[in-house]
């Protein structure tokens, strides 16, 4: 039992992050070789959900750069030299900040959708539904 302490230690130093901690990988958008490989290294870094959050990002991003292009060429030149130089963790993060805006702002946009056809029916919106 006491052999295994310092192997219990070990085992304990490198959960806390200790023992070969990574770092984020940072997106390379020089080459598409380089783009791929590093992207796919980032996505590894992250859990599942963080993972979704990440392409529901990337397709948003996509989809504007896809609305910029005048061909195939300049749509993934576009997404590289966009993605240049992020982390996924940024990019996961600033999704979170984007969704907590926009959550707050299609609330409020709700409720005064109630107000607004509670006071055309003359009732509360409770009543409306």
């Amino acid at each position: 039992m006491l052999r295994s302490l310092p192997l219990l230690g070990l085992l304990l130093l490198g959960g806390c992050g200790l023992f070969g901690a990574d770092d984020p990988v940072v997106i390379d958008g020089s080459s598409q070789a380089a783009y791929d490989r590093t992207l796919g290294e980032a996505k590894a870094q992250l859990g599942p959900g963080d993972r979704l959050k990440l392409e529901a990002a990337l397709a948003e991003f996509r989809a504007q750069m896809f609305a910029k292009a005048d061909n195939r060429q300049e749509y993934k030149r576009l997404i590289r030299e966009g993605m240049d130089g992020l982390t996924a963790q940024r990019i996961v993060g600033e999704f979170n900040r984007n969704v907590d805006k926009v959550g707050t702002g299609a609330a409020d946009a709700l409720f005064e959708a109630k107000r607004a056809i509670a006071g055309r029916s003359g009732g509360s919106a409770d009543e409306a539904r």
